[in-house]
């Protein structure tokens, strides 16, 4: 790949992560898009790296890792998606939810 052909597929992983309406997507497709961002323009770096004589490893054994920050910067959304409404957010209730309240916390006698 040459240095030409790196410049322009970073342009176009920038391209691809704003081409779609970012505010109107779900979260998940945005937090899908941002992962997909990040690895893809790591594994650009990496061969931009090696053409300038340096080691291309170093961002690709980074690149699984940053990815997988995308998933800490959605942890709070994805938790709230979990406990929300709708039939999942219901199930999850049921799992984790004070289904009796003076059993668990005990009562007045």
């Amino acid at each position: 790949m040459s240095i030409p052909r790196i410049r322009s597929d970073l342009q176009g992983h920038v391209g691809e992560l704003f081409s779609a309406d970012l505010l109107q997507s779900s979260d998940a497709e945005n937090q899908a898009a941002l992962k997909t961002f990040l690895a893809s323009t790591y594994s650009s770096l990496a061969s931009l790296a090696w053409h300038l004589g340096g080691n291309g490893d170093v961002f690709q054994r980074e690149a699984r890792p940053a990815a997988e920050l995308v998933g800490d910067v959605f942890f709070a959304l994805n938790r709230e998606r979990e406990f929300s409404g709708g039939a999942n957010g219901d199930q999850l209730r049921r799992l984790f939810g004070t289904h009796n309240a003076r059993q668990q916390f005990g009562g007045a006698l």
